[in-house]
């Protein structure tokens, strides 16, 4: 991306830059904060590398370290190689847990639970995609415990990381979320100036401010070599290179809510109409892919702006998601066909047609969609639905 940005001339053009969509919420903030391997607040460079996910899970792994805090953090559901990390998991001394919803990892894993807030609980700031700070105010309030016993509920998580840190000889000096938000205003070069009373309910786009802009030096950006993917070589045993995607509705958050139960992804594999002929796939089919002795099953999708060669997998998924495939090229065959009653001993749905260019199937697929028809289903006389 930066290579695009270099060749189209962007460097000292006003308005003129690159927009990130973080893969989660307040993701370039967490970085701007410090959450970034190598890296402190403002990306400032630390003395030592950071743990990248692989070194972490190697570290736990093999006893380097002992203890994990996860932050709102799923890895079994959202990262990569979940068998990796459920050895990883299983030989942590401690993994503490800061979280909203109960999710397998933490039901599996977790040996202290905080219960975290939700949205509407939080308060503090956030950073919009192009760099504006945003505030955060509590709608509702937090949940109390039994009886209203100090330190029993849900408690603020600037809250947590104070008392967790003081139980490790840190002392913070934070008793209020207020104060949370002006250590991290002084801790990061750009955001200098910055108070909650100045954000306000518009927010501030530190970027154009000329003291933030000083604080990030101009570097010329040299073009990096690339090294392109090839396309991988049609084979008969079905072999493709492995891509992935997350539907809007993959979270812990739907999964919990009734009211969007209709909405909850069901594994699916998007490939080209000419390697589904050659495979012997039809849309809607029952398919499996395998790799590195891991193998997932999900519904087929024909999308023909996927490239031939590719096939494309939804990850995040409750079962069958794309983590548990960890290697660059997969082999991909027919289990059944719709209609069919695979081992699990439901019915293979057919999965609808969409536009040509989805991210995803039209909606997620296999589903059935209120009020309770299945999808390409047919009615008595053979019509549609």
């Amino acid at each position: 991306v930066l290579n695009l940005a270099a060749r189209l001339g962007l460097a000292g053009r006003d308005g003129a830059g690159l927009l990130e969509i973080p893969a989660t919420p307040n993701g370039r903030g967490l970085r701007e904060a410090g959450f970034a391997p190598g890296h402190g607040p403002g990306y400032a460079s630390l003395g030592g590398p950071g743990l990248e996910q692989g070194r972490l899970v190697d570290a736990l792994a093999d006893g380097t370290l002992s203890t994990l805090l996860l932050w709102h953090a799923d890895p079994l559901r959202t990262h990569p190689d979940r068998r990796a990390w459920e050895a990883a998991l299983g030989a942590a001394q401690t993994v503490i847990a800061y979280e909203s919803v109960m999710t397998d990892t933490v039901r599996e894993h977790a040996d202290v639970i905080f219960p975290a807030e939700a949205y509407a609980e939080k308060e503090g700031t956030l950073v919009h995609p192009d760099g504006r700070v945003q505030r955060l105010r509590v709608a509702i309030g937090r949940p109390k415990g039994p009886r209203g016993l100090p330190g029993t509920g849900v408690r603020p998580g600037w809250g947590v990381i104070a008392e967790l840190s003081q139980g490790a000889g840190l002392d913070l000096r934070v008793l209020a979320g207020p104060m949370a938000s002006k250590q991290l205003f002084d801790a990061v070069p750009f955001y200098a100036g910055l108070t909650l009373d100045v954000i306000g309910g518009q927010g501030v786009r530190w970027p154009v401010r000329e003291a933030a802009a000083a604080a990030l030096p101009e570097r010329e950006w040299q073009l990096a070599p690339l090294d392109p993917p090839r396309p991988a070589a049609e084979s008969s045993n079905g072999a493709l290179r492995l891509g992935t995607f997350r539907s809007l509705w993959t979270s812990k958050e739907v999964d919990a809510s009734p009211a969007l139960a209709f909405m909850r992804p069901k594994p699916v594999v998007e490939l080209s109409p000419a390697d589904a002929e050659r495979i012997g796939i039809r849309a809607g089919d029952q398919v499996e892919l395998g790799t590195n002795g891991s193998r997932v099953r999900a519904a087929a999708a024909l999308r023909a702006a996927v490239p031939v060669g590719s096939v494309f997998m939804a990850e995040g998924t409750r079962t069958d998601s794309a983590n548990l495939l960890t290697e660059p090229l997969v082999e991909l065959r027919r289990v059944a066909g719709a209609g069919s009653v695979v081992p699990s001993g439901q019915p293979v749905v057919q999965t609808p047609a969409g536009g040509d260019g989805l991210a995803e199937a039209g909606q997620s697929a296999p589903l059935e969609s209120p009020p309770g028809t299945a999808m390409g289903s047919q009615t008595e006389d053979g019509g549609p639905p």
